[in-house]
Formats: C-alpha cells, structure tokens, sequence
C-alpha cells in the first residue's frame, strides 16, 4: 500500500503576519550581532560630556537612574488620583551613618510626626506609624535610605488606601445612604412614579461620589507634591555629606611622615 503524502500545514492570514513579524525580528538581532559594538563605557561618556562642558558628575547621576523603573503614580481609575506615592533616588558614594541624624531631622520637619527611625546595620528607616497604633490613624509614610554597592538610594512612599476608603465610604456612604430616604419619599410624592425615583437616587449618589473623588484628589497632589520635595532635599544632603565626607578621607598616595 503507498504511503498517503503529508498534507503540507496551511496557516491562516494572522499566522502569516506573526511568522513574517518574527521572521523580521530575528534578521535585525542577527545583524546587531554582527555589527560591531557602537557601546561606550561611562569613562567615554563623561569624557565626551566633559568636553561639552557638562558636569561628569550629573552624568554618572544620569546613568545610575537609566536602568531603574520608570517612577510612575499611577493615578486609580475610580479615584482620579494615586492610592499610594512611591518616590526614588540614588545618589553616587555611600552616605555615612553619622549623617542619619540630620536625615531624620528634615523628614520630622517635612511632615510634622516624630515616627520612628530605626538603623540596621548601614541603612536607615523611619516610619511614621508605630508600631500598636492602628494605621488609619494619621499618615502613613515610610523612608528608607540604604548605602550599598557603591551608591546611596533613597525611597519615599506613603499608603493613602486608608484615606481613600475614608471619604468614599464617609461622604457616599453617610451623604447618599442618609439622604435616600428624602430623596426617594419626596420624588414619588411629586412624580409617582419609580423609575423617577430611581435616577434622582443615583444622580444624589453620584454626586456624593464626585464630591469624595474632587477632595482627594486635592489631598493627594498636596501629599505628592510635598513627598516630591521631601526626596529632593534629602538627595541634596546627601550628595553633600558623600562629598564632604571623600573630602575628608586623606590621600593614601601622600605619606603624611616627615623624615628629618
């Protein structure tokens, strides 16, 4: 019996589109493997930057903050705003730790709570909520500034889903829940009819929801602007501790010995 050819495998107008896309893909990682490296080092970088008179120094800054996440507060769809702040920087050299003291300083300043710094090890962390106090009392921020590997990083970030669930539930749940009653008895004495009674309802309901939405959103570019400018002045102490301090250490290459 002869064997029955193979039936060559057909491939729909979509298939056809992500082979050739693929297909693309592969000859354009191929020739960048091919071609020889354009890839400068950081030394390069800084000399081409020095030469057009920009500071090294921002550059290396630069270049510390490229292979991080993109900082993003994403604002929540049904808020209009962002239920929680994350900001972040990294800072060049390591901060000493005498210099934590007068970190915590401009935090308590900033944001008007002692909370409670702690230190283990090199880093430092201060919390504005502590610890047997329940969290929807007041704020709740939290700093970290971590020298590791060379480079200081210094986060900011602070929860508002407490906030948040307060007014919503506070605002349309006492504003809408108290008011239906009215709203409801006083529709269908004027109207009689339901489907009235109904849609003034949510329309009372929506407006409640508004109302909460339009303060927070007010709380919240208030709190991001001032966490914005709590990690800016914390990046500039520390870049001025890390270079008072290099200026401090002495020059290993200079014998400080006198031979008489």
């Amino acid at each position: 019996m002869a064997d029955t050819p193979k039936r060559e495998r057909q491939y729909s107008e979509e298939e056809v589109a992500l082979i050739i896309k693929r297909a693309a893909e592969l000859q354009q990682t191929e020739q960048t493997e091919q071609e020889p490296s354009t890839a400068l080092s950081l030394i390069e970088v800084e000399q081409i930057a020095k030469e057009a008179g920009i500071d090294p120094r921002l550059i290396r800054r630069a270049a510390l903050g490229l292979d991080q996440p993109a900082q993003t507060n994403r604002p929540s769809p049904w808020l209009g705003a962002p239920t929680r702040l994350v900001f972040e920087r990294v800072v060049e050299g390591e901060v000493p730790t005498e210099e934590f003291e007068g970190l915590v300083a401009e935090v308590r300043r900033t944001l008007g709570q002692n909370g409670l710094p702690s230190v283990l090890g090199r880093s430092l962390a201060w919390t504005s909520t502590i610890s047997g106090r329940r969290r929807a009392q007041g704020r709740n921020v939290d700093v970290s500034i971590v020298p590791r590997g060379g480079v200081t990083t210094i986060r900011v970030e602070e929860e508002m889903r407490n906030i948040a669930g307060a007014l919503v539930g506070g605002i349309v749940g006492g504003g809408g829940g108290g008011t239906s009653g009215a709203v409801i008895g006083g529709s269908m004495a004027a109207w009689h009819s339901a489907p009235i009674s109904v849609g003034l309802l949510a329309c009372s309901i929506s407006f409640f929801y508004m109302l909460a939405r339009t303060i927070y959103n007010g709380i919240a570019v208030k709190r991001e602007k001032e966490l914005s400018e709590l990690i800016g002045r914390l990046e500039t102490q520390v870049e001025t501790a890390i270079g008072t301090s290099s200026k401090a250490l002495p020059n290993p290459t200079k014998s400080t010995d006198s031979i008489r």
